[in-house]
């Protein structure tokens, strides 16, 4: 059937009220028609109408390019329409490297949103924190769950440095000193942050801890007590700190939080030297990267900041996302150049080359991905919002992972 849109500006034409026949209606096709009945075609209720309007025309037959979007019928389970669905059918997009991506296995078994994943050197074992309040130690070589470790309340955050696990739990992290080659741990207990602990780092025997009265809590290990010694609490946002990352060539710190601000610290003297406020809602995460600073944030924006000659940070290019961003993340793909990686509110994790800032894949989850952590030979993973450890590789080959 061939496409014919009425004669009017709104698509309605106010001059027939009768039925019209073989005629799409025209504010079907972008998404917003209100009238029910409509006396224009809408071809399928079930089916959203498309966002991408060009059209082509084969043989008098329209044909619509798929959405770049995921089939709810398909990530269900089934989906009538097939290949003639308008949606995608596959948890990876791209235009040009079809073949670069490949998702190993999805790591099932949290009841919340995984919150961090993490790869302690030297292990075997890659460790998976939730809502749920538990931490799940899956085997890398299987794939399987080996332990569950029960916290009691929600992880905010959960990262690996050396052989050792940090967990941030309200009012309190947790350290554990891992034993690789048993796998088992020695448990400290860090005391001192007040609410949610959403974020942690480690630099120069430093553990740094943002906590939700927007304070960052900081430890340093003593050998004298055999753990850590509580040195300072930095106080500088007006809201609960949502990320960290440290910059070790220049001996800096970056909080970020609900405040929409970002801070830049001096690790020398764990002093903020400087307030960056150009984004215009909180700043989800942070991310260092050689000279360069990325922070997303849920005003739908990645901005790039970089130090001028005397020091100080400034923005030097704001990328508009569509939607908000939860997490940045960046890693080298197989040739070695660099790619950022944009979790989005939509469920969706766009991939771009840097500098250039050019999407070149999506990869997409049930629902939005908070935490991603790369592993060894091109592998990463993705902690997604329904509870799942998502298990992808840079080459379809290098499977060190299997369901």
């Amino acid at each position: 059937m061939a496409l014919r849109i009425p004669n009017s500006r709104n698509g309605h034409s106010p001059y027939n009220q009768h039925p019209a026949k073989n005629v799409i209606c025209a504010f079907w096709l972008k998404g917003r028609c209100t009238r029910n009945p409509c006396r224009f075609l809408h071809p399928d209720a079930s089916i959203q109408p498309p966002t991408q309007v060009p059209l082509q025309h084969f043989d008098g037959h329209v044909k619509t390019q798929p959405q770049i979007r995921v089939c709810d019928q398909w990530v269900s389970g089934s989906c009538a329409y097939g290949e003639k669905c308008r949606f995608l059918h596959t948890w990876f997009h791209s235009d040009e490297d079809k073949h670069s991506l490949s998702m190993l296995t999805r790591l099932e078994g949290h009841k919340k949103a995984v919150t961090g994943v993490g790869l302690p050197s030297g292990s075997d074992r890659l460790y998976s924190g939730a809502k749920d309040g538990t931490v799940r130690v899956w085997d890398c070589n299987t794939g399987k769950c080996v332990k569950v470790i029960n916290n009691g309340a929600e992880i905010g955050c959960l990262i690996s440095e050396g052989q050792w696990v940090l967990i941030g739990l309200p009012n309190t992290v947790k350290a554990w000193r891992l034993d690789v080659a048993t796998g088992d741990y020695e448990e400290f207990v860090l005391d001192g942050p007040v609410g949610q602990v959403d974020a942690i780092a480690v630099c120069n025997g430093l553990l740094f801890a943002g906590s939700q009265d927007g304070v960052i809590s900081v430890w340093r290990g003593s050998s004298d007590v055999n753990g850590f010694q509580l040195v300072a609490s930095l106080e500088a946002h007006a809201g609960p700190v949502l990320s960290l990352s440290v910059q070790l060539e220049r001996k800096r710190l970056f909080s970020s939080s609900t405040d929409g601000t970002i801070k830049v610290w001096d690790l020398n003297n764990l002093q903020c030297i400087q307030t960056l406020s150009d984004h215009k809602d909180a700043v989800t995460c942070l991310l260092c990267s050689n000279e360069f600073l990325f922070s997303g944030s849920l005003d739908k924006t990645i901005k790039v900041w970089a130090a001028n000659q005397g020091g100080k940070f400034e923005l030097a290019y704001t990328h508009e996302e569509e939607c908000s961003v939860v997490a940045v993340f960046g890693m080298a793909d197989v040739h070695g150049k660099p790619v950022l990686f944009s979790s989005c509110k939509d469920s969706t994790v766009r991939l771009y080359d840097l500098p250039s800032f050019k999407e070149r894949a999506r990869l997409f989850s049930r629902k939005d991905v908070g935490a991603i952590q790369s592993g060894p030979g091109g592998l990463f993973f993705l902690g997604e919002g329904t509870g799942t450890v998502g298990v992808w590789s840079w080459m379809a080959e290098q499977q060190n992972m299997s369901q």
